[in-house]
């Protein structure tokens, strides 16, 4: 497979190697006719990876597998998406969700957990599930809500004080 280059706005330009090239058999919603991307590491060790499109250099995902944070997450897939990625074993399923980052308070990111992004990681071949009779959401937090744990404990601190 060749490599491919492209000027992307986030991260100037890169080359892709063609064994790394996602094909989604079905668009992302919202974002019809763009269907080949790849993944790349956000930072060392990081829970995020940015899901890049090679047909529109200005789009990029960031995505995570909510395992990163704790949250319990499991689905079964329907055996027409089993069938149209080409899985064949468990193993080769990577899952990842779109996170939203609010820029003025990037502690409220949440995580799309209705519609995951999951990758047969054997042939790369990828879609958008929308999961159906589930309790997941499109705006999942992925961090607790520790304002609410600081207001506590600097409660308790002050009554400690007072005693």
């Amino acid at each position: 497979m060749s490599t491919i280059q492209i000027t992307t706005s986030r991260f100037g330009t890169i080359n892709v190697d063609g064994k790394n090239i996602i094909e989604f058999v079905s668009p992302i919603i919202g974002f019809e006719g763009l269907t080949r991307y790849t993944l790349l590491d956000h930072a060392d060790n990081s829970p995020f990876k940015w899901l890049q499109s090679l047909d529109e250099p200005s789009l990029a995902f960031v995505v995570t597998n909510p395992k990163f944070f704790a949250i319990p997450y499991e689905f079964m897939l329907p055996e027409d998406t089993v069938h149209r990625l080409g899985i064949k074993q468990v193993e080769d399923v990577l899952v990842f969700t779109i996170v939203n980052i609010p820029n003025e308070n990037p502690g409220l990111m949440t995580a799309n957990l209705l519609a995951p992004i999951v990758v047969n990681q054997a042939n790369l071949h990828a879609m958008q599930v929308v999961l159906q009779d589930t309790q997941y959401t499109t705006r999942t937090r992925l961090l607790p809500d520790t304002a609410k744990g600081q207001e506590s404990s600097e409660s308790a601190s002050a009554q400690k004080g007072k005693g």
